[in-house]
């Protein structure tokens, strides 16, 4: 069984390398110019000292060869080779009479550690071999060469009359302490030497106190033989013994705090990451989740206007073909009729679908809460059945916020319709209106839910003694065409259109409630600062404006928008021509005479919209008037251009009617260029 015997290229494997190295190095030192040469000092150091005998200087040199053959890669065969010539070389010390040298030798110590090294330059080739006996033989040779060492620091003359270290040169010490480590070193990844290289806290703590471990007790046995007054040779060794006796206990102390500490570090962090994924993954589930909803709503709103649109082109294409095949002229102004009213209603379908999505265009003006509620009850009492109580307690008398009254209204008799509707066999309705410090609460939104800016709102609640809703009816509550009446019975488009006009007036829409405890309906809207002189008012008839003769520019793309608005405004006496676009239409007004009136779309194909053209026409053309318009508008987008005056806006589809009384009106003014 052979495993890989290469070593990676980092920090462990350099420093493994370099210390074989510089055993290599010393034992051919000790051979060459020691036993070759005659040099004293490459012999023993010291003169009292022992000497390295040949034997010891060729084990270790196989030794740091086989761990260099070990770093570099290279066969495994190299260290087992080196392994057996260490073995033979000391079995042929005590065997033959040759390799013996007098009075110098190989000592038992000395002999142990050779065949340690050998079983560790074996044992690296050895593949899946268990951590304890990989670790085993490094730690018995480190120690067996750290206690001659210590005598040595200490002058321990107990060495050379010791049986076991009598022989224990102290280069031989050295040398094989530096291989042992270099051993351990290649090991860092497992044992107690993964606790002691490990980046953990508790690692980098236990590397900062070794030294303290170490140095410490060696210094505090050095002290003690000096102030010993017992027999000098038994204290020596018996000093040396103590003294990494204290150090081995020490390092296995701080090993084991280590590990434990290590081993929470790391249960911690596990926990951390399988914390961090496991919100990940529910954060994925939710945006997932939130998108299906947000699909599913859309793909509803898309079917409901479909549908409803799809019932109005019916009637309208059907009374227009009666119209053109029916001889009798006395039944055309009814298919007239009919066809204008399904036309409108499909005006008020989009108006509604544009206030649920706040692309409406709303005219905020401040008024008095509490009178508008009132006039919107005077309304819903027509509508309102006698088994049903309708009470109220209306507590924002003074208080004044900027809305659009008429989508108000709109959007209030929705939730008061609905709340009828929730309760056929009679019930009680409670209207109530107070202000409410509010900060950034949750309201209801498209597919999801919105966050209002906090202060002061003032909150108009619908209560009913309805059957409520469930948990899952409500969170589809404000989806447009979602119902819970039965089918021909509800547009489904009245909490959604009610909910976009409450967002859109910088407030928001709350629902609250539980199966067989009715529903509790929060518009809020924020407070307004200023109070108006007089109170506006909420419904304006439209009047007859004759007509009178000017001259009118129509821009905008379809052209199918402008031929009819332009036979229109011919048919009142009105001189007409049409742009497709802002340029065609500063164009046209540079080459001939300047129109009294040009009529734009806001958004059209080119660089230019009707915003600029608007400004531009100011500019360039002051004589002349400028009335916008679009399919949808808000106030806030026509306000963002950052103008200093807002011209008049007229909202797709325009009633000839209308056409007629906001071209007289802006005509009678003077123009604002």
């Amino acid at each position: 069984m052979t495993t890989d015997v290469s070593l990676p290229n980092t920090w462990h494997s350099k420093t493994s390398f370099y210390l074989a190295v510089s055993v290599g190095i010393l034992a051919l030192l000790n051979l060459i110019l020691g036993w070759g040469l005659g040099l004293e000092f490459f012999l023993r150091i010291w003169p009292e000292y022992p000497a390295m005998v040949p034997s010891t200087a060729i084990s270790l040199l196989f030794g740091s060869l086989g761990l260099i053959a070990l770093n570099k890669g290279y066969s495994p065969w190299v260290a087992r080779l080196c392994s057996v010539l260490i073995a033979s070389d000391v079995i042929a010390n005590y065997r033959l009479a040759v390799f013996q040298v007098v009075p110098d030798g190989m000592s038992i110590a000395t002999a142990i550690a050779c065949l340690l090294i050998a079983v560790c330059l074996w044992s690296r080739t050895v593949k899946d071999l268990s951590t304890f006996a990989r670790l085993l033989p490094k730690t018995l040779g480190v120690s067996l060469a750290m206690v001659p060492l210590i005598g040595y620091l200490y002058n321990s003359e107990a060495l050379f009359a010791n049986p076991v270290y009598t022989l224990m040169a102290l280069h031989t010490a050295i040398g094989f302490t530096a291989l042992f480590v270099a051993f351990l070193v290649n090991d860092a990844e497992v044992g107690w030497m993964r606790v002691l290289a490990a980046p953990e806290l508790g690692s980098q703590m236990l590397r900062k106190l070794l030294p303290f471990l170490v140095l410490v007790p060696v210094g505090l046995t050095g002290l003690a033989l000096i102030a010993s007054n017992l027999n000098y040779v038994s204290a020596d060794l018996r000093a040396s013994v103590l003294a990494y006796t204290m150090i081995l206990m020490l390092v296995t102390a701080a090993c084991y705090f280590a590990n434990v500490i290590n081993k929470t570090e790391q249960r911690a962090a596990q926990a951390e990451k399988l914390q961090r994924e496991s919100d990940r993954a529910r954060q994925v589930a939710e945006v997932a989740l939130e998108r299906g909803q947000k699909i599913e709503a859309l793909g509803k709103l898309v079917g409901g206007v479909a549908h409803d649109f799809n019932n109005t082109l019916s009637v309208v294409l059907g009374n227009l073909q009666l119209l053109q095949a029916d001889p009798d002229k006395s039944a055309h102004p009814v298919y007239l009729t009919e066809a204008v009213e399904a036309v409108q209603n499909a005006a008020e379908l989009t108006r509604q679908l544009l206030a649920y999505g706040r692309k409406s265009r709303l005219e905020p003006v401040p008024v008095n809460l509490d009178d508008l509620v009132r006039k919107t009850l005077n309304m819903f009492q027509r509508l309102c059945p006698a088994n049903i109580a309708v009470s109220t307690r209306l507590s924002a008398n003074e208080m004044i916020v900027e809305l659009d009254p008429i989508n108000f209204q709109q959007a209030l008799l929705n939730i008061l319709i609905n709340a009828r509707d929730a309760q056929p066999q009679g019930g009680k309705i409670v209207i109530s209106t107070a202000a409410e410090e509010m900060g950034r609460e949750q309201v209801s939104g498209f597919g999801g839910t919105e966050q209002i800016f906090s202060g002061t709102f003032v909150c108009i609640s619908v209560v009913d003694s309805g059957p409520g809703m469930t948990a899952q009816e409500l969170s589809r509550a404000t989806e447009p065409f979602f119902t819970t009446k039965p089918v021909g019975e509800g547009t489904g488009l009245g909490l959604s259109v009610a909910s976009g006009f409450c967002r859109q007036s910088g407030g928001g829409l709350t629902l609250l409630s539980e199966p067989g405890h009715g529903l509790t309906a929060k518009m809020f809207f924020p407070l307004s600062p200023s109070s108006p002189d007089v109170a506006p008012e909420t419904m304006q008839q439209s009047t007859e404006v004759k007509p009178s003769a000017h001259r009118i520019l129509l821009v905008d793309d379809d052209e199918k928008v402008t031929r009819v608005m332009a036979r229109q405004l011919q048919l009142d006496g009105n001189e007409v021509e049409v742009a497709l676009s802002a340029a065609d239409a500063l164009e046209i007004m540079s080459t001939g005479p300047a129109p009294d009136l040009v009529i734009t779309d806001l958004v059209m194909p080119g660089a230019m919209q009707g915003h600029a053209l608007a400004k531009e026409i100011r500019a360039r053309f002051p004589g002349t008037h400028v009335v916008l318009m679009s399919g949808y508008d808000s106030i806030r987008q026509r306000q963002s251009d950052g103008a200093e005056w807002n011209e008049p806006f007229l909202q797709k589809p325009i009633n000839w009617i209308l056409l007629r009384e906001v071209a007289a009106s802006v005509l009678s003014q003077t123009p604002k260029g």
